[in-house]
Protein backbone atom coordinates (compact mmCIF):
# COMPACT_ATOMS: atom_id res chain seq x y z
CA UNK A 1 0.00 0.00 0.00
CA UNK A 2 1.27 3.33 -1.13
CA UNK A 3 -0.60 6.58 0.10
CA UNK A 4 0.52 9.89 -1.44
CA UNK A 5 2.08 12.34 1.55
CA UNK A 6 3.84 15.18 1.20
CA UNK A 7 5.05 18.36 3.06
CA UNK A 8 2.81 21.59 3.25
CA UNK A 9 5.28 23.45 4.72
CA UNK A 10 7.67 22.87 7.81
CA UNK A 11 5.18 22.08 10.88
CA UNK A 12 2.52 19.86 8.26
CA UNK A 13 2.27 16.79 6.77
CA UNK A 14 -0.43 15.72 4.57
CA UNK A 15 -1.45 12.34 3.92
CA UNK A 16 -3.78 11.69 0.97
CA UNK A 17 -6.61 9.01 1.49
CA UNK A 18 -7.78 7.91 -2.30
CA UNK A 19 -9.36 5.01 -2.06
CA UNK A 20 -12.43 3.69 0.45
CA UNK A 21 -11.81 1.85 3.26
CA UNK A 22 -12.76 -2.01 3.99
CA UNK A 23 -11.57 -4.74 5.34
CA UNK A 24 -8.62 -5.67 2.27
CA UNK A 25 -6.90 -3.05 2.96
CA UNK A 26 -7.68 -1.15 6.53
CA UNK A 27 -4.76 -2.62 8.08
CA UNK A 28 -2.18 -2.11 5.51
CA UNK A 29 -3.77 1.65 5.05
CA UNK A 30 -3.34 2.34 8.85
CA UNK A 31 0.01 1.00 9.12
CA UNK A 32 1.17 2.77 6.33
CA UNK A 33 -0.25 6.19 8.25
CA UNK A 34 1.41 5.26 11.24
CA UNK A 35 4.30 4.73 9.40
CA UNK A 36 4.64 8.22 7.96
CA UNK A 37 3.91 10.15 11.33
CA UNK A 38 6.47 11.82 12.59
CA UNK A 39 8.70 11.17 15.84
CA UNK A 40 10.37 14.79 15.96
CA UNK A 41 9.60 16.38 12.64
CA UNK A 42 6.18 18.18 11.63
CA UNK A 43 3.37 19.31 14.67
CA UNK A 44 0.23 18.16 12.73
CA UNK A 45 -0.40 15.59 10.22
CA UNK A 46 -3.20 16.33 7.41
CA UNK A 47 -4.82 13.28 6.24
CA UNK A 48 -6.88 14.34 3.03
CA UNK A 49 -10.09 12.11 2.56
CA UNK A 50 -9.84 12.19 -1.20
CA UNK A 51 -13.21 9.86 -1.34
CA UNK A 52 -16.78 10.51 -0.83
CA UNK A 53 -17.64 7.29 1.52
CA UNK A 54 -16.49 7.19 4.38
CA UNK A 55 -17.05 3.24 5.93
CA UNK A 56 -17.34 2.82 9.44
CA UNK A 57 -13.81 1.25 9.06
CA UNK A 58 -12.55 4.17 8.22
CA UNK A 59 -13.91 6.43 11.12
CA UNK A 60 -12.58 3.24 13.56
CA UNK A 61 -8.96 3.73 11.41
CA UNK A 62 -9.04 7.56 11.39
CA UNK A 63 -9.79 7.34 15.20
CA UNK A 64 -6.87 4.73 15.73
CA UNK A 65 -4.50 7.25 13.62
CA UNK A 66 -5.46 10.42 15.52
CA UNK A 67 -4.76 8.53 19.55
CA UNK A 68 -1.35 7.20 18.29
CA UNK A 69 -0.80 10.69 16.91
CA UNK A 70 -1.39 12.07 20.24
CA UNK A 71 0.89 9.44 21.77
CA UNK A 72 3.83 10.99 19.56
CA UNK A 73 2.77 14.80 20.18
CA UNK A 74 1.10 15.31 16.86
CA UNK A 75 -1.79 16.81 16.25
CA UNK A 76 -4.18 15.27 13.33
CA UNK A 77 -6.71 17.30 11.12
CA UNK A 78 -9.03 15.41 8.38
CA UNK A 79 -9.97 17.67 5.22
CA UNK A 80 -13.10 15.81 3.76
CA UNK A 81 -13.56 17.78 0.58
CA UNK A 82 -17.03 16.00 -0.46
CA UNK A 83 -20.58 16.71 1.30
CA UNK A 84 -21.17 13.12 2.07
CA UNK A 85 -18.04 12.62 4.01
CA UNK A 86 -18.21 15.69 5.99
CA UNK A 87 -22.07 14.37 6.86
CA UNK A 88 -20.94 11.19 7.72
CA UNK A 89 -18.31 12.29 9.98
CA UNK A 90 -20.64 15.28 11.12
CA UNK A 91 -23.34 12.23 11.92
CA UNK A 92 -20.65 10.49 13.91
CA UNK A 93 -20.22 13.34 16.03
CA UNK A 94 -16.33 13.32 15.52
CA UNK A 95 -15.82 16.88 13.79
CA UNK A 96 -14.50 18.34 16.62
CA UNK A 97 -12.90 15.55 17.87
CA UNK A 98 -10.74 14.75 14.24
CA UNK A 99 -10.78 18.46 13.64
CA UNK A 100 -12.61 18.16 10.50
CA UNK A 101 -12.42 21.15 7.61
CA UNK A 102 -13.45 21.01 4.01
CA UNK A 103 -10.58 23.01 2.46
CA UNK A 104 -6.67 22.33 3.09
CA UNK A 105 -6.17 25.61 4.54
CA UNK A 106 -9.29 24.96 7.03
CA UNK A 107 -7.40 21.70 8.25
CA UNK A 108 -3.99 23.88 8.81
CA UNK A 109 -5.43 26.80 10.62
CA UNK A 110 -7.17 24.33 12.81
CA UNK A 111 -4.16 22.38 13.35
CA UNK A 112 -1.98 25.07 14.32
CA UNK A 113 -4.44 26.18 17.25
CA UNK A 114 -4.33 23.25 19.38
CA UNK A 115 -1.36 20.89 20.27
CA UNK A 116 -1.78 17.65 22.15
CA UNK A 117 -1.65 17.36 25.83
CA UNK A 118 1.43 16.61 27.66
CA UNK A 119 1.40 13.29 29.61
CA UNK A 120 1.59 15.69 32.47
CA UNK A 121 -1.52 17.61 32.11
CA UNK A 122 -3.96 14.27 31.21
CA UNK A 123 -2.75 12.75 34.44
CA UNK A 124 -3.49 15.71 36.56
CA UNK A 125 -6.42 15.12 39.00
CA UNK A 126 -9.76 16.81 38.12
CA UNK A 127 -10.18 18.89 40.96
CA UNK A 128 -6.59 20.45 40.70
CA UNK A 129 -8.35 22.46 37.97
CA UNK A 130 -9.00 25.84 38.07
CA UNK A 131 -12.39 26.98 38.54
CA UNK A 132 -14.54 30.05 36.50
CA UNK A 133 -15.73 32.95 39.34
CA UNK A 134 -19.32 32.41 40.39
CA UNK A 135 -20.13 36.08 38.39
CA UNK A 136 -18.60 34.06 35.09
CA UNK A 137 -20.47 30.32 35.39
CA UNK A 138 -24.19 30.26 33.89
CA UNK A 139 -27.00 30.24 36.37
CA UNK A 140 -28.43 27.55 37.79
CA UNK A 141 -32.03 26.91 36.97
CA UNK A 142 -34.53 26.65 34.27
CA UNK A 143 -34.22 30.06 32.29
CA UNK A 144 -37.00 31.60 29.64
CA UNK A 145 -40.70 32.28 29.39
CA UNK A 146 -40.55 28.44 28.28
CA UNK A 147 -38.59 27.38 31.20
CA UNK A 148 -41.51 26.06 33.42
CA UNK A 149 -43.44 23.65 31.02
CA UNK A 150 -45.38 22.09 34.06
CA UNK A 151 -47.47 25.35 34.12
CA UNK A 152 -50.02 26.25 31.78
CA UNK A 153 -49.63 29.59 29.68
CA UNK A 154 -51.92 31.89 28.20
CA UNK A 155 -51.21 34.65 25.92
CA UNK A 156 -50.47 38.37 27.26
CA UNK A 157 -49.13 36.81 30.90
CA UNK A 158 -45.43 36.37 31.94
Amino acid sequence: MFLLSYHLDAAHLVVELGETVDLDNETAIEREITRLLPCCGPHAVIVHVRTPLLTPRALGLLLRVRDRSWERGVSLAVVAGHETARQVLGAAGLNRVLRVASTLPGAESRSRGCRPETEASRSRNPGDRQRAPLSARAPRGPLGPYSDASRPRFPGER
